[in-house]
């Protein structure tokens, strides 16, 4: 009981933090995975991942957050985004 209240309390105080600080948050739970962590170390996909209106809105939804955890699908298609974004942005005058 104690620690499904605990749980609640998180979470109703993650939709409080700033845009900002949900970003920070998204980002250190996926950068504990490889995959993620390999995307945001690249030079090309960090500023992206920190800067892109469309990617940073993206994770910051605890919901989108959990799917790429656990959804393959998910991750491909984040990948897809961050490639969009990435070719949009270097081709753009």
């Amino acid at each position: 009981m104690v620690e499904f209240i605990l749980e609640m309390a998180v979470e109703v105080s993650s939709y409080f933090f700033t845009p900002k600080k949900r970003l920070e948050k998204s980002i250190r739970l996926l950068k504990e995975d490889q995959w993620f962590a390999e995307l945001e170390d690249d030079f090309r996909y960090n500023h992206l991942i920190w800067n892109n209106r469309k990617v940073t809105r993206y994770l910051g939804l605890p919901n989108n957050v959990e799917k790429l955890i656990k959804d393959d699908d998910e991750k491909a298609k984040f990948k897809k985004l961050l490639t969009y974004e990435h070719v949009k942005f270097i081709t753009s005058p």
